[in-house]
């Protein structure tokens, strides 16, 4: 049997063209296969920054042609279901109830993945409408952290399920980690942006002179240009055995991101995987994740509050080789590929089964 993903493939390689990229390497259980129809950006638009607004003509290129793949996809009949993932926009949705609607007359399942939470995005009466519109339309809808299950269980008929993302088993770290007694590196990983906490992240490094603090992923302008202590480091986007180089070298994960289309953090869960303590912002699945034992969870926009979680953690050693331990044990049971990879499957079966 085979499966369509309705998903981006790289570049850029985060984000859910990551998730997609591992999905078609993964190996599904009960020899489920993979198809992708391809709804990567095009033109020079990006995912979020100075190069994120759409141009009418490329968005209505790219959509007939997603709608005209997925209509030739689906006449395999070994297709079973179309798993489409997309974050909770307005045109995204828009888009995908057709995809929902030829995966009808072409009798297939239809499952919603939304790759965000859906609560901070649907925040207007015509993004209500249009997410409740492709819910009920879905025979299932898959859900990243339980705000947006919660969201979908109160305004729409069809189940929900939770189901985190993943990343690969070879990720987690296999040697002995070592917890320092002092803190001396801070990273952080993702889109070096406001709206993912940078801005507090440099204010925090006004505040800790003595600490050094790592950033990678693209930087955008307004974060490149403002001016930056000596102990901050941007490295940009660099390859990701670099990255997994630079997580061993830090003492704390920092991500007090406030994103609005964040879901279900990738960067975090790798650095769970490294077995870094982390401090995170109490938005989309984060607490979910780390729970009381990983780390410690602020609120959004208090780098004071980031301030003192990284000095009690200094203070607290054996705390950090508690988060360390606690967070590899959570990955290696909850977010890697063959785990998560099989609860998709077993919903596929559900589903065409009901």
């Amino acid at each position: 049997m085979k499966v369509i993903l309705l998903a981006p493939k790289p570049p850029p390689a985060g984000g859910i063209a990551g998730w997609t990229m591992r999905m078609e390497k993964a190996k599904l259980i009960n020899n489920w296969k993979v198809e992708v129809v391809d709804e990567k950006l095009i033109g020079k638009r990006e995912v979020f920054g100075e190069q994120s607004k759409k141009s009418i003509y490329n968005e209505t290129k790219r959509t007939l042609k997603i709608w005209l793949n997925l209509f030739l996809k689906a006449r395999d009949k070994e297709v079973k279901v179309v798993h489409s993932s997309i974050p909770a926009t307005r045109m995204a949705m828009t888009r995908e109830l057709i995809c929902c609607y030829i995966s009808k007359v072409m009798r297939k399942k239809f499952i919603i993945h939304y790759r965000c939470t859906v609560p901070y995005m649907c925040t207007k009466k015509i993004d209500i409408f249009l997410m409740k519109k492709l819910s009920n339309a879905s025979d299932k809808v898959f859900c990243l952290n339980k705000e947006s299950q919660k969201f979908i269980e109160n305004n729409t008929k069809t189940e929900s399920v939770l189901i985190p993302n993943f990343i690969d088993e070879e990720s987690i770290i296999q040697h002995e980690v070592v917890i320092n007694k002092n803190i001396k590196n801070v990273i952080y990983v993702g889109g070096v942006i406001k709206s993912k906490g940078a801005v507090d992240i440099l204010k925090v490094a006004e505040k800790l002179p003595y600490i050094d603090f790592t950033l990678i992923g693209k930087a955008s302008k307004e974060i490149f240009d403002m001016k930056k202590t000596d102990n901050i480091t941007i490295l940009g986007e660099i390859p990701l055995n670099e990255v997994t180089g630079e997580l061993d070298k830090a003492d704390v994960f920092l991500f007090p991101s406030y994103f609005e289309g964040e879901g279900f953090s990738n960067a975090l869960a790798e650095a769970m995987a490294r077995g870094l303590p982390c401090i995170v912002s109490d938005w989309a699945a984060n607490s979910d994740m780390i729970e009381k034992n990983g780390g410690i969870v602020v609120d959004i926009k208090k780098p004071d509050q980031i301030v003192k979680a990284i000095l009690h953690l200094e203070k607290n050693p054996q705390k950090r080789v508690e988060n360390s331990a606690f967070n590899i044990n959570k990955v290696k049971n909850n977010y890697i590929d063959r785990i998560v990879t099989s609860m998709y499957v077993k919903e596929y079966e559900k589903t065409i089964q009901s």
